[in-house]
């Protein structure tokens, strides 16, 4: 009886009704488990292929870094077979603190990476960027199009060319065009200079001969390196300065400097780290080296004098240090500046 009563709830009016399908019930624990199990399962696979990187990174990055943090702290002359720990002392006698004086070849070699990294990055930038236009930007216009000079590809080469020598080839090189006796010298006696400087000897001039050698080095890398960035601006934007009348200083000023911006940074970058180094040239180049009177000297070069000349290879690992910490301070705040600015524009 309670069978027929259901069926005539349901059955109404002759017209059978027909009760929808249940769905069957979501476990959100269950789904949950299983986008956490596709997870990992994610992140073991793209870390087993970042193990052994990792391993390798550690073993010869990082550990070389915490061995000099730890030698730093040690009196070892890097040839004998034991050494003490000393803690702070070689950090002590670099900055002068305690019974210790300041070490003052350390600090001239600081005083002269300083200008370096303030002078050779702003020089080199500027003449690589000129040139780069002239060959670029300077040739004819035809059909509304702008083309390079003639024969462009040509004087890329040739300014590129010092970057397959040797630095220790260059900075021999230039040790003899600077010489008292050498190729410079002669030129200026035949144009009537009866007494020439000694450009490396004098306390005046010697920086000012690195800064050019330095300069020289680099301007032809960082004119190819530009020139391309340069070829991947717009023709267009070139093509409507060109139409407006615009005069060649002005496209440059407005339109290509802007879109070289990270380029130049990038080179800024890799300039001031090369200027933080500056050891092959000074070595090899300067009298002394270094002189004269530290004039000439870099950090890189008193670590140097630390370890091979005076044995004390702890107080040259904690100049190695300083250096370090330097370097990234400087590379910190150059791309936070520039990010700023980048954020403001």
């Amino acid at each position: 009886m309670a069978d027929s009563g259901n069926q005539v709830a349901v059955q109404s009016g002759g017209n059978a009704a027909v009760a929808p399908a249940r769905r069957p019930a979501v476990d959100p624990i269950g789904r949950s488990r299983q986008r956490r199990l596709k997870l990992v399962q994610k992140y073991v696979f793209v870390g087993s292929f970042l193990i052994l990187p990792m391993i390798i990174f550690l073993i010869f990055v990082v550990s070389p870094y915490v061995q000099a943090f730890y030698l730093a702290l040690t009196d070892w002359t890097g040839y004998s077979p034991t050494f003490e720990f000393i803690g702070l002392q070689n950090f002590a006698a670099l900055f002068g603190f305690g019974d210790f004086n300041p070490d003052r070849v350390f600090w001239a070699g600081l005083r002269n990476n300083m200008i370096l990294l303030l002078v050779v990055p702003f020089i080199s930038i500027a003449i690589a960027l000129f040139f780069a236009s002239m060959l670029n930007l300077s040739g004819s216009t035809k059909a509304g199009q702008l083309r390079g000079v003639t024969g462009a590809a040509f004087y890329r080469v040739l300014f590129f060319v010092p970057q397959v020598v040797s630095v220790a080839a260059l900075a021999i090189m230039f040790q003899q065009v600077f010489h008292p006796g050498g190729l410079l010298n002669s030129l200026l006696r035949l144009v009537g200079v009866a007494s020439p400087p000694s450009w490396l000897a004098d306390p005046n001039t010697a920086m000012l001969t690195v800064i050019i050698v330095m300069v020289w080095m680099n301007v032809g890398f960082y004119m190819v390196y530009f020139s391309a960035a340069m070829s991947s601006i717009p023709r267009e934007l070139l093509e409507a300065a060109a139409i407006d009348k615009a005069s060649r200083a002005q496209t440059f000023l407005r339109i290509t400097l802007p879109l070289l911006r990270s380029s130049i940074i990038t080179a800024y970058i890799y300039l001031g780290v090369l200027c933080l180094d500056a050891f092959a040239i000074v070595q090899l180049m300067t009298i002394g080296p270094g002189g004269p009177n530290e004039t000439t000297t870099v950090m890189a070069l008193s670590i140097y004098k630390s370890f091979k000349e005076q044995g004390q290879f702890g107080y040259a690992t904690a100049q190695g240090v300083v250096l370090f910490l330097i370097t990234m301070v400087l590379a910190a705040l150059t791309l936070r500046v520039t990010r700023r600015e980048q954020g403001e524009l």
